[in-house]
């Protein structure tokens, strides 16, 4: 249903439910205060008949016939007027009803059923005399139905030109969203230009701001994409070439340098897995959660990392925990591959003689746990760290291998960011580089 139906309807139905309920009142008031100047007509009209017949001093003691030359009544189908001496006779009357039809009736208001209809009455007695008026409430309903019909057509043309009214003003009101539909349409894939709409309603800018930071973002997010594609290409690029020209060595020698050149060819083979691999990892940081990945234990994460290392390596770390051990909201797997990359990064550019110190500190009233690696390489200069984190950049200075892929860091901070963590890289005391990962705890171990 579109927004101008669904608001003409609810304002319809409003309508229709408030008109209804004023209507209802209205008319039950119309009704009654006819009703009351009706049954004021027949008092009226009664008195006035007294106020005949004492004008024209005529003596209640005459003769019918004496009277009705004297005081002539003329009625209608639904009007009845009687005159009566105090003991009984009727000296006057109209032809619509028999003599005897408003005999021993009350004085004043009155409803009476003759002949199957119902007639309101009004008796007076005044200077000897009984008068009656009546009129048949037929024929009253007939006249009130006449005055409410004259007044509900108004209201039920006001009603339908109200709707019909409001039916186009929202449409114009919503002509801002048509052309926001169009523009949408009408735009490019590519194209993360701002939208504007003129003359935008005060609804629809929050909105707009709203489309435009999902553009703004959306344009960041396709230049770092270009961007990745273009450093990934580049890096890839360059071991392939590598094997390539190791391969044309070994089709043109034989001996030593072939087999130099073979094994040239096999670390070229390592660094294009080694960046395949971490380009796959970076990928499943952004992928859905797999089930059943849960991390019930931070320093259990921490040790395995370690156990999968050599022992010359697993013997240069230095692992100390303060607090209570407990479980995070990231998934284990994940949680592993952020150690593993810091700990392969410290491992990478410290020196074969030195040790690097793993710490992690549990802050159950902050409920994060501080995992921190620090190394004593070579460290960062300001411009470095300025640059740390991009993806496909490395550190050269101080480096022991050459096989990285400039992409260890970028999946940290991937990791640690989606789950509402953070990464920070700081000169460490002594020299070299401390890198610490902030993990949001969930709750603690089971021991």
């Amino acid at each position: 249903m579109s927004l101008r139906l669904r608001a003409v309807l609810i304002a319809g139905i409003a309508l229709v439910v408030l008109w209804a309920a004023a209507a209802a009142w209205m008319m039950q008031g119309m009704r009654a205060n006819l009703d009351r100047t009706l049954d004021g007509r027949l008092a009226m009209s009664a008195r006035m008949v007294a106020g005949l017949l004492e004008g024209a001093a005529l003596d209640p003691t005459a003769s019918p016939a004496n009277f009705t030359e004297a005081v002539r009544i003329s009625g209608k189908e639904g009007i009845a007027c009687e005159i009566r001496a105090l003991r009984g006779e009727v000296l006057a009357r109209t032809g619509s009803v028999s003599s005897s039809d408003f005999a021993a009736l009350p004085v004043g208001y009155s409803t009476r059923a003759v002949e199957g209809k119902q007639w309101r009455v009004y008796i007076l007695q005044d200077n000897g005399y009984q008068i009656t008026t009546a009129d048949r409430i037929d024929e009253r309903n007939v006249l009130i139905n006449d005055l409410l019909h004259a007044a509900g057509v108004p209201f039920l043309i006001a009603f339908l030109g109200g709707l019909a009214a409001l039916w186009i003003g929202i449409g114009r009101g919503l002509a801002p969203l048509e052309t926001l539909r169009e523009q949408l349409r009408a735009r490019k894939t590519d194209d993360t230009t701002p939208i504007v709409v003129n003359h935008s309603p005060t609804e629809l800018r929050p909105v707009l701001d709203a489309m435009n930071g999902l553009l703004g973002r959306l344009t960041l997010a396709l230049s770092s994409q270009r961007a990745f594609t273009d450093a990934a290409a580049h890096e890839l690029r360059t071991p392939l070439t590598v094997i390539d020209t190791h391969l044309q060595v070994v089709r043109l020698s034989d001996g030593e340098q072939a087999q130099a050149s073979l094994a040239s060819a096999e670390e070229g083979v390592r660094r294009l897995r080694r960046t395949l691999d971490q380009m796959m990892m970076l990928a499943r940081t952004e992928a859905a959660i797999s089930e059943g990945d849960n991390c019930a234990s931070v320093v259990e994460a921490v040790n395995g990392v370690l156990s999968q290392l050599g022992d010359d390596q697993r013997s240069r770390l230095f692992l100390t925990v303060e607090g209570t051990d407990a479980g995070t909201r990231m998934p284990r797997s994940m949680l592993e591959t952020a150690i593993r990359n810091l700990v392969d990064n410290a491992l990478r550019y410290s020196p074969e003689d030195t040790t690097i110190e793993i710490h992690a500190l549990f802050d159950h009233a902050a409920q994060h746990c501080v995992l921190g690696v620090a190394d004593q390489g070579p460290g960062l200069s300001p411009e470095q760290v300025s640059q740390i984190g991009r993806r496909f950049w490395r550190g050269d200075q101080g480096r022991q291998r050459q096989d990285g892929a400039g992409l260890g860091i970028s999946i940290v901070r991937a990791i640690a960011e989606r789950f509402g963590g953070a990464l920070s890289l700081k000169p460490r005391e002594g020299g070299g580089l401390l890198a610490e990962i902030l993990i949001p705890l969930s709750h603690a171990a089971k021991v």
